[in-house]
């Protein structure tokens, strides 16, 4: 089955690199007009459904992807972005001003380690893996931690080393467990356009 995993578009504090894991922000009017970008690349995918994280910027992204199919939104909770605990809000910076050997480890080791009152990786990555629809052409709108720590497990490279930009396109196809193809990721092809 074929499944398109979205990063929503831009939020304020994106282009300063802050961690706003699970706080409520809306798109920015660039967001909007790159998730509106992104809708009409997939205008003519037969999307089945459209599935969000529950959180604003999310579901806000998700509802301009569904439009040109006449598609419900489908709030799942289990998409959400990394619980940052106290480092919501805060740019890298900030965190190793606040703890920097608490930031060292976590950077080291972010799938064992996490934030102050936040999550790992790995309880983040098994959270989102249980929430993905097994739904062939669905489309999941959700954040960049979710699709890097599903596609990092999936190809067995660093969750450092995948690069999702804000309203980029993953697409694969997988058997409801693991991946089988890899499509595209991190497409932001129709930001250029």
């Amino acid at each position: 089955m074929r499944l398109y995993l979205i990063r929503h578009g831009e939020v304020e504090g994106n282009q300063e690199g802050r961690c706003v894991g699970w706080d409520p922000l809306p798109l920015t009017e660039k967001g909007r007009r790159q998730a509106a970008a992104l809708a009409r690349r997939l205008a003519s995918v037969p999307l089945t459904g459209v599935y969000s994280s529950d959180l604003v910027r999310t579901l806000e992204t998700a509802a301009i992807v569904a439009e040109p199919h006449g598609l419900p939104v489908v709030p799942l909770t289990g998409l959400r972005e990394t619980n940052f605990g106290e480092w919501s809000g805060l740019t890298y910076d900030e965190m190793y001003q606040r703890e920097p050997e608490v930031l060292e480890r976590w950077l080291q080791d972010p799938e064992r380690v996490a934030p102050p009152g936040g999550e790992t990786l790995i309880e983040m990555r098994e959270r989102v893996l249980s929430a993905l629809p097994r739904v062939d052409g669905a489309a999941v709108v959700t954040h960049g931690g979710p699709v890097r720590a599903i596609m990092s497990h999936w190809l067995g490279t660093s969750f450092w080393s995948i690069g999702v930009p804000p309203a980029s396109l993953t697409a694969i196809e997988w058997d409801g467990e693991r991946m089988l193809r890899l499509i595209c990721l991190g497409d932001t092809a129709h930001l250029e356009a």
